[in-house]
Parts: C-alpha cells; structure tokens; sequence
C-alpha cells in the first residue's frame, strides 16, 4: 500500500474539536480557577480570623482587669473612708497591680492585632495570574 502520512483521514475530522467545545473547556477552566480563588480566600480569611481572634483575647483580659481594677479602687475609697489605713492600702496595692496587669493584656493584643494585615495577598496575587492568563487565553 502507499504512504498515506500526507492524506487527511475523514474520520478523524470528527475527532477535531469545534470553536464551540474549546470555548465551553475555556469556560469550565475559568470557572474551575475562579472556585479555587474562591477557596483559597477562605481559608485565609479564616486563618487572620482566628488570629485576630487570638488577639481579642488579649482585649477580654485587659477588660477584666480592668474591671477588677475598678473594683477594687471602689473598695479602697471605701476603705480608706470607714476604716484604719492598712486596710485601703492593701486594697489600693491590688487595684495597682490588677492595672499593670490589664495594661499589659492591652498592650500585647494591640501588639499583636496590628501584626495582623486583612488582606489576603495569595489570593490577589494569584487573581491577577489568571485575569492574566484568561486574557491570553482569549487573545
């Protein structure tokens, strides 16, 4: 038989996928990329979340504190009206200390909530990658 290497084979032309089908699988990647963003955004937003969640803690604690402070400078000015002096000045000692504490969580949670950067840059980043790609696709 003859080299039929240069001959178009008719049923292979089926074979040949249409402008149609390759803009549908454009389509479908896009979507499957656009899903992935989608996921990727999550789960960083979900992992600031939790830090910033963290650092909330460190509020709650300098509110109790503080609350406690107030507390017992309550107790102390009561003390120190009604009774003898030993007895506000150790009230007095612990609202002092129950301060430095709370002023301490304070501190270490705006310390760490300013660490925190709410924008999810993986994300952005690998956003402009596929504005990139999709528009190279389409040219």
């Amino acid at each position: 038989m003859a080299d039929q290497s240069g001959v178009i084979n008719h049923n292979n032309l089926r074979e040949m996928r249409s402008t149609g089908e390759i803009l549908r699988d454009i389509a479908q990647d896009f979507q499957d990329m656009v899903r992935a963003e989608i996921r990727l955004a999550r789960t960083e937003i979900t992992n600031k979340a939790q830090r910033a969640g963290k650092a909330g803690g460190f509020f709650g604690g300098a509110a109790f504190c503080g609350l406690m402070a107030g507390s017992c400078f309550v107790v102390a000015c009561i003390a120190a009206l009604a009774l003898a002096m030993p007895l506000w000045l150790a009230a007095l000692i612990m609202c002092v200390f129950l301060a430095c504490i709370g002023g301490a969580c304070y501190q270490g949670g705006r310390v760490r909530l300013k660490q925190i950067d709410p924008v999810p840059e993986r994300t952005v980043e690998t956003m402009r990658d596929t504005k990139e790609w999709a528009n190279q696709r389409m040219s």
